[in-house]
């Protein structure tokens, strides 16, 4: 049986926190003139009075998105402490699939965003069935750009991984004789 060797790898860490802050925060605010207050989408739910007008609060697909984002910063604080290939592996794929989450949440809410006809980012005059229109700011927030972030630092971990936990080894907690 082969022993977990361990070692300190910042970015994974850092990239797994700077996820968790992520999902805080909103990822894209819709602004509607005709509503009280704006509605705010984060990967795992649509907060606000626009969810009535599409339907849902959280859609199966946010679900899915939730528990990907869940694995990945389990993944990226795992792979922190423990040296090794196949975890500078799953490192890098996090980020790869933090960033492919990212893109398809972008997809999503453009799409969205077409069928109301109002632009992802920005001022416009929203149209509902063609009956109402409406002023619609919309806005992506900043937990979409930390998300971004911990995308590029995942990565890096898993580029770096080896040089990070070769630098920042925990060689006092095993005996010199265990070494090999």
């Amino acid at each position: 049986m082969k022993k977990i060797r361990f070692g300190i790898n910042p970015l994974a860490l850092f990239a797994g926190i700077t996820l968790i802050i992520s999902m805080l925060f909103p990822w894209w605010t819709l602004e509607v003139s005709v509503m009280n207050r704006p509605t705010d989408i984060y990967p795992y739910l649509v907060d606000g009075p626009a969810s009535e007008i599409i339907g849902y609060k959280r859609s199966p697909q946010m679900t899915i998105l939730f528990y990907l984002l869940i694995a990945c910063i389990f993944l990226w604080i795992l792979g922190s402490f423990i040296k090794g290939k196949g975890i500078a592996i799953t490192s890098t794929v996090g980020g790869v699939l933090v960033g492919l989450a990212i893109g398809l949440f972008l997809v999503r809410i453009a799409g969205v965003a077409k069928l109301y006809e109002v632009p992802i980012q920005g001022h416009g005059v929203g149209s509902y069935g063609g009956f109402a229109l409406v002023d619609v700011y919309s806005l992506i927030q900043p937990g979409l750009y930390l998300a971004i972030a911990a995308a590029v630092l995942g990565v890096s971990a898993g580029i770096f991984h080896k040089k990070l936990t070769d630098k920042l080894s925990l060689n006092w907690i095993t005996n010199d004789s265990d070494q090999t």
